[in-house]
């Protein structure tokens, strides 16, 4: 009896210690993976917009090449809009978080300055993109030009109509100054390009709201209210494919041109069909990049400049495989 005892003891101590070894073996491993072998040195912040334009998939691509290259490391902080107070509270956080970077949109002047003193209290680095048109001093900026864009935009109705054409523009809604400004800087971009055309003007300029169907409501009433309409030129990315649809809708194909923007997998299936002629789209990809390499420079103590333009490209049938094969 005693022996079986002692037995029985000797076996339930040997399955504990292979337990016991089993869970160190574990602890071990999973210790070893989760501690990276090297740190990044910074952390960086990036303002973006939580909706589903295609621009943000490739900022965000950029952002991230740009990371690894650098060796810092990016994390996005989705808002919902483009809101003064809803960009201030996200760069707060982030500042009241202790990152050593932040990169953003502004969305207006007062607060945007009140973030950057702030940023300026905590030696945080602060880096503004695709924005010229709100003043921010002291605060380096990378992105595209409104007037560029503007300009080929203006370029494109002039080819996709021999230079003869009455356009409408459409354009999102002005809020602050600096979306005024904006919007000026996009109009005088395509006056430049009509300037030497007699026979080409712009006959009216629409507004979207944030509704969910403006674009066709606007297009809509385009296409019944104003007379001898022969070209819309869209400044949103999202309203693009709308406005499309609305003229495939009301047989108008051809009747009508569209000049749009941005890069989405929709734009460039109309683009494909002959429904939209062309499209603008800033470099996406380029402007995470340099968000991001611009930053990590200025934190490493390094000198950088204090505009970082980025590219502005076309798009129409004559590429649109090019880069329909960059999505697919």
């Amino acid at each position: 009896m005693i022996r079986w005892i002692f037995g029985m003891l000797f076996g339930m101590l040997l399955l504990i210690s292979v337990m016991f070894g089993q869970l160190l073996y574990n602890a071990s491993e999973d210790k070893g993976k989760q501690e990276p072998i090297e740190k990044p040195e910074y952390h960086l912040q990036i303002i973006v917009q939580n909706t589903d334009e295609y621009f943000w998939n490739f900022f965000k691509e950029g952002a991230k090449a740009a990371e690894e290259e650098y060796g810092v490391y990016v994390e996005f902080v989705p808002v919902s809009r483009k809101d003064a107070g809803v960009i201030k509270e996200a760069v707060e956080k982030g500042i009241n978080a202790g990152v050593d970077g932040i990169a953003f949109q502004p969305a207006d002047t007062k607060q945007t300055k009140d973030i950057v003193a702030e940023a300026k209290k905590r030696e945080i680095a602060l880096l503004t993109y695709e924005n010229d048109s709100f003043n921010i001093p002291n605060t380096p900026m990378v992105g595209s030009s409104s007037y560029n864009i503007g300009t080929m935009a203006g370029n494109m109705a002039v080819n996709a109509t021999n230079g003869k054409s009455n356009v409408v523009v459409i354009m999102n809604e002005a809020g602050e100054q600096g979306d005024v400004l904006y919007r000026n800087l996009l109009i005088q971009g395509i006056m430049e390009a009509f300037s030497k055309y007699s026979t080409i003007n712009i006959k009216e300029i629409f507004t979207l709201d944030k509704d969910m169907f403006e674009a066709e409501r606007v297009t809509s009433s385009i296409i019944s209210d104003v007379k001898n309409v022969d070209l819309i030129i869209c400044f949103d990315e999202r309203s693009t494919p709308a406005v499309a649809q609305v003229l495939v809708d009301n047989n108008m194909v051809g009747d009508v041109k569209i000049i749009g923007y941005g890069f989405m997998p929709q734009t460039l299936d109309y683009i494909e069909r002959g429904v939209i002629y062309g499209t603008v789209c800033p470099n996406a990809y380029e402007i995470g990049y340099y968000t991001v390499k611009q930053l990590a420079q200025s934190l490493k103590g390094e000198q950088i400049s204090d505009y970082t333009p980025t590219e502005v490209y076309s798009i129409d049938a004559k590429n649109v495989n090019e880069y329909n094969n960059v999505i697919k």
